[in-house]
Formats: C-alpha cells, structure tokens, sequence
C-alpha cells in the first residue's frame, strides 16, 4: 500500500511538473530552470518579478504607469537578452483598431511580424506577437506580451533577443521568467 501511495504521488508531482502553459507549448519550450532568483517589486507594487541576482534592474514609474527593465550584463548581448514588464493603467481593448495600430508601429520600425496569437496569460485576455528586425546594428527578436488586466489597467513585457545563435532557448528563457510575474493588485 505504501509502495502504491508513493508512485501515485511521484506520477502526480512528475505530471504537475513537466505540464506547460498556453505561452510555452505554442512556443515548443522545454522546461527551464533559472537559479538564485531574487524578488523585484514595481515602484507602485503592481506586480513581483523574480530575475536573477546578478542582472542589473532598473525601475521607472510616472502618474500612468510603473516598469522594471532588467538585463544580464555579465554576458555578451547577443547571449543574453533584455527584458521589460509595465504595468499601465489606462483602457485596452484587443480590437482591430489596437492591431492595426501595432502593425503600423512595426512597420516604421522596420520590424516583420514572425508570429501572433492570443494564448490566455494567467487566465486573462492577452495579445502576444513576436518580430524580427535590426536594431543597433544586431539581428534581433523582440517578444511582447500585453495582458488586460481590468477595465482600466493592463500589463506589458517584452524580451530583446540579439543576435542569431541560441534564439530559441533565450526566448524561451525569458517567457519563463515572464509567466512566473505575479499581479499584486
């Protein structure tokens, strides 16, 4: 019996693990680890992020909205990546108007959609999109996830992928960390 009570209990706590959300199924990630996380409160405690304790951060907050931007400044950039969370108060709907607009902001900057969709995100309505460009004279990927939040707030993170080696993975890296933000309000 106690032998049955333990493999139940070992198959529950492999299945649980290895189970993947919307975001990293849709992107074929497999799991990542990432060691010595450290919490990092928004000015306004919005929302937590947990990033590594050797990457720099830095916070930005006005009357409308509330950001953390961190990057891994011990690495090349083109082996690490940039990543950015905002929480904004303000109306968002995901209409045509707010893609097209979108479109139009890629497309000034030279950017070519690679991919879209609007996987849930903690069981609220999101518009995700991933491009391609140059930026700074780098080949990169940019990642952005918007995630409503109420009426009148919503949440924004993106990742700057540099560089063409290990693309895959790094994106995959920082839509971890993304989905383990939690919303404190």
């Amino acid at each position: 019996m106690k032998n049955h009570l333990f493999f139940l209990l070992l198959s529950i706590t492999i299945f649980s693990c290895s189970k993947q959300t919307p975001l990293t199924e849709k992107f074929k990630c497999k799991s990542v680890k990432i060691n010595n996380l450290e919490s990092v409160y928004d000015f306004n405690k919005n929302f937590k992020i947990r990033i590594p304790t050797s990457w720099k951060t830095n916070l930005y907050y006005d009357k409308y909205e509330s950001s953390v931007f961190a990057a891994d400044t011990l690495r090349e950039l083109t082996d690490s990546y940039i990543l950015g969370t905002s929480f904004t108060y303000g109306k968002l709907d995901f209409n045509e108007a707010y893609i097209k607009k979108i479109d139009s902001v890629l497309t000034v900057n030279s950017l070519e959609k690679i991919d879209e969709g609007n996987e849930s995100f903690k069981t609220k309505k999101t518009y995700w999109y991933l491009v391609k460009g140059k930026k700074n004279g780098f080949p990169y990927q940019q990642f952005n996830l918007t995630v409503k939040l109420s009426e009148n707030t919503y949440f924004n993170a993106y990742s700057e992928v540099y560089g063409e080696d290990n693309i895959h993975r790094r994106t995959c890296e920082s839509i971890s960390i993304i989905e383990k933000i939690e919303f404190l309000q």
